[in-house]
């Protein structure tokens, strides 16, 4: 695949992954928040910005502000909004390998998207901005053949959310102690529900560690994401990036390390570690790979 075809289905990928993902941390951290958390609004708020790796900190942003630079800014590039007109973009300049049926919901969303939220109403925008990245997944992972354009487009997701997840982990916003807070962080990933299905009593504060960075099946859990990180770059990453893949090899090896027991304390050094590698990768895949005008082997 021409490496300009590559880069633009991973950054779709990549701007998919990030909608759900921001979508969900600004529900549950600002739209909706969970008294559990910091009662200042401008901490979590900041925090959250690192998180998402917004251009500024935000430190004296409130939750309104927050919300509506990361969900409608379009200068933004951390934002929803961004990362919308971004996923259309590249679908546009990949028209040739994206199928029709993802182009047209690519196309459909951009085009929906508000410039404006009513007070009261970033619940609703904020579930409509994940059942749109929903619905473009569901298209690739229904029509798309196992091949180039899925592993490019599937390595885009699963650095992403790998890395916000990792920041997440390494953040403020998680108190590794508080059974309340990995609560919280575990419906912001999306696992929530998973986590607590079929548990007979409510899981402890190193159960949901546990899950969230090291169960094997939860496509929300870090080994998940790793794992499948790592296949895909296996497959399709040049020579060009091998130290940097390396890196993130030796990442998901010392978290794969971690014991469940001891995986609430560990998180947020091990988070702190695959955040970097994973943001190392992508920066060298759009330096020297997706930069070229070379065929991607």
């Amino acid at each position: 695949m021409l490496s300009r075809l590559a880069g633009s289905v991973f950054h779709v990928g990549a701007a998919v992954e990030r909608t759900d993902v921001v979508a969900r941390l600004l529900d549950v951290y600002l739209a909706r928040r969970d008294p559990a958390l910091p009662a200042d609004d401008r901490e979590v708020a900041a925090a959250l910005r690192a998180v998402v790796g917004a251009a500024s900190a935000g430190a004296d942003a409130d939750r309104t502000a927050t919300i509506d630079a990361l969900a409608l800014d379009r200068h933004e590039a951390a934002s929803i909004a961004h990362a919308i007109a971004v996923a259309r973009d590249h679908a546009r300049r990949a028209r040739e390998v994206v199928s029709t049926e993802l182009w047209e919901c690519l196309d459909v969303t951009r085009s929906r998207m508000p410039r404006k939220i009513a007070p009261g109403r970033a619940h609703e925008f904020l579930g409509w901005a994940r059942e749109r990245s929903a619905l473009a997944v569901g298209v690739v992972e229904g029509d798309v053949s196992r091949d180039e354009v899925w592993e490019f487009f599937t390595l885009g997701r699963s650095l992403t959310r790998c890395a916000v997840t990792a920041r997440l982990l390494a953040s403020g916003l998680l108190d590794p102690a508080s059974v309340a807070s990995w609560a919280t962080a575990l419906r912001a990933c999306g696992a929530g529900e998973a986590f607590q299905r079929g548990r007979e009593v409510p899981g402890t504060a190193a159960d949901a560690a546990a899950f969230l960075l090291l169960d094997e099946h939860s496509p929300r859990s870090l080994r998940f994401l790793v794992r499948r990180a790592h296949d895909c770059l296996t497959d399709v990453a040049p020579a060009c990036v091998a130290d940097e893949v390396a890196d993130f090899a030796a990442a998901a090896q010392a978290l794969g390390a971690v014991a469940p027991a001891s995986a609430a304390t560990a998180a947020r050094r091990a988070g702190s570690r695959l955040a970097e590698a994973a943001e190392r990768v992508v920066a060298a895949l759009d330096a020297r790979v997706f930069a070229e005008g070379a065929p991607v082997r």
